[in-house]
């Protein structure tokens, strides 16, 4: 029995013989046959859609003949084996049409077994051929999948050192959104962040979002997938029926990735995308999880730069108010020193433990130039906190 039926086409003027060769031998094996009276309304057909074998009667008398329809083929270059039917006695004709390239011929009469085993014999080559070049197109397609997923990963890592290197969160929500859409092709993207009072969501930058949503900037947004996503810390890929269980807050979705930003185990917000009519691929959902973590440490590492400047400032202040000239001593002057060297030190010692984890690296690798000023930063610190811890010791009596 043929497999996938291949496709026949048989050229053949005795309009008896054709239905035989039809009806009774190819079509019962699961053939699919088409027919053509003539050589010009077969080669026609051969042009417009190729078959798989063409059955060719070499004594066509109307038209082209067989030998005429053998050289066409050859001069178009079409790769179809072509497999005669001879009258007896016709061995010189028949070795004419083998020089244009015939695959095989029968003599008349025609016997339906002896048919389908020469049909067989000529598409088993057919057969090779087409599996050899359905391989070979999976071979290229796999390749150039290949070569995308390497592309998305060198992009990847080269946001990942970007936006990693960022202090201010505007500017890494900004990056961290533009990379998302980039990474996936997505219609919109956005960032929500959990609020530490309220624990609920806030949406805190988006880009390409709908009216409504875009009017909540800096609001609290109502996602119960957002919510889930949170609670499971796993990446949600969906779309369909899937997604219509939730209710997303961008109304026009049909397709989104949702990945969680997780530090240390705990989510501090999510990184979403989400298109209005093409599902996203699978292999977008590692990305995502890729880009989500880049993302949480770069939050983490902003939020840490922006409490080390606070506390700088805040040193600064109460540095700048030791420094002025203090009224004539008082009762109870040294606990009022007392106090304020603690003062001092509490935001001191704070500060020197922020520094020393980014000096160690726990807080990630840093640049060189970056390096040596936080070790500068450090041994300052640590000189300030010896200083002061001199300053609250009580002076030995020397009497």
């Amino acid at each position: 029995m043929a497999e996938n039926a291949d496709r026949i086409l048989v050229i053949d003027q005795d309009p008896e013989e054709r239905a035989v060769l039809i009806e009774a031998a190819l079509e019962p094996f699961g053939y699919e046959v088409d027919a053509a009276a003539t050589g010009n309304e077969g080669l026609t057909k051969i042009q417009s859609s190729p078959p798989d074998v063409v059955v060719l009667d070499l004594h066509l008398s109307e038209g082209l003949s067989g030998h005429d329809v053998m050289a066409a083929i050859n001069a178009h270059a079409l790769d179809t084996p072509v497999i005669l039917l001879a009258n007896q006695g016709a061995e010189q004709e028949a070795l004419r049409a083998f020089r244009l390239g015939a695959k095989d011929y029968i003599v008349r009469p025609v016997r339906e077994t002896e048919l389908v085993q020469v049909v067989e014999r000529a598409l088993k080559e057919v057969r090779l051929r087409r599996e050899r070049e359905s391989l070979l197109r999976e071979v290229r397609q796999a390749a150039q999948q290949m070569e995308r997923h390497l592309s998305d990963l060198r992009t990847l890592m080269s946001i990942g050192k970007s936006i990693t290197a960022l202090h201010a969160l505007d500017k890494v929500f900004d990056g961290v959104i533009r990379a998302a859409i980039r990474l996936t092709g997505a219609d919109t993207a956005g960032v929500f962040i959990r609020d530490d009072h309220s624990d609920r969501m806030v949406l805190r930058a988006g880009r390409n979002l709908s009216r409504e949503l875009s009017e909540r900037l800096g609001q609290e947004i109502e996602d119960d997938l957002a919510a889930m996503v949170m609670s499971s810390g796993e990446t949600y890929i969906g779309s369909g029926e899937g997604l219509r269980r939730f209710s997303p807050a961008e109304p026009n979705a049909s397709a989104v990735i949702y990945a969680p930003l997780v530090v240390h185990g705990s989510p501090l917000g999510l990184l979403w995308v989400a298109n209005q009519r093409v599902p996203f691929r699978e292999h977008m959902r590692d990305l995502m999880t890729a880009l989500a973590d880049y993302a949480a440490i770069a939050v983490f590492n902003a939020r840490l730069f922006a409490t080390m400047e606070a506390r700088t400032r805040q040193l600064e202040a109460l540095a700048a108010g030791a420094d002025t000239p203090q009224p004539p001593a008082e009762p109870a002057i040294d606990d009022r020193s007392e106090e304020l060297v603690q003062r001092i030190r509490e935001p001191l010692a704070s500060l020197l433990g922020t520094v020393n984890l980014f000096r160690t690296g726990e807080m990630g690798r840093l640049r060189s130039s970056h390096q040596a000023a936080v070790d500068v930063m450090y041994r300052k610190l640590v000189n300030l906190v010896e200083l002061v811890d001199s300053t609250s010791q009580p002076e030995s009596d020397n009497s």
